[in-house]
C-alpha cells in the first residue's frame, strides 16, 4: 500500500495574514510592552517594527496576487498592509496641530 503525503504547506497570503495579527495584538493586548520600549530606547524600533511588518505583509500580498491561487485573502492581505503602511505615515511621520512630527523628517 503507498501512503501518498500531502503537501501542507502554509501559504504566503496567509503568514502576512499572521504578521498582520501579531501587530493588532502588539498594538492592543501587548501595549505595556510596546510603550516599555519606545520608553526605555525610543520611538525608531516601535515604528521600525510596525513598518516591516506592513512592507513585509504587502509584499506577500501582492506576491499571492501573483501566483493567484488565493486572491481574496491576497486583496485583503494587500489592503491591509497599505492600511498598515499608511498609518506608519500617519503616525509616526506627519506634524499634528502644531506639534512637530514624532519622527522627524523635514
Amino acid at each position: 500500500m503507498i501512503v501518498q503525503e500531502r503537501n501542507k504547506r502554509i501559504s504566503i497570503p496567509s503568514v502576512g495574514l499572521f504578521l498582520q495579527l501579531f501587530l493588532v495584538l502588539f498594538v492592543t493586548a501587548l501595549n505595556g510592552l510596546r510603550t516599555s520600549l519606545m520608553n526605555h530606547y525610543s520611538i525608531y524600533p516601535v515604528a521600525f517594527m510596525e513598518l516591516t511588518i506592513g512592507v513585509i505583509s504587502l509584499c506577500f500580498g501582492v506576491y499571492g496576487l501573483i501566483q493567484s491561487k488565493y486572491s481574496a485573502l491576497s486583496w485583503i492581505v494587500v489592503m491591509i498592509g497599505a492600511m498598515t503602511c499608511f498609518l506608519f505615515v500617519f503616525v509616526y511621520l506627519l506634524p499634528e496641530a502644531g506639534t512637530p512630527p514624532l519622527i522627524g523628517w523635514l
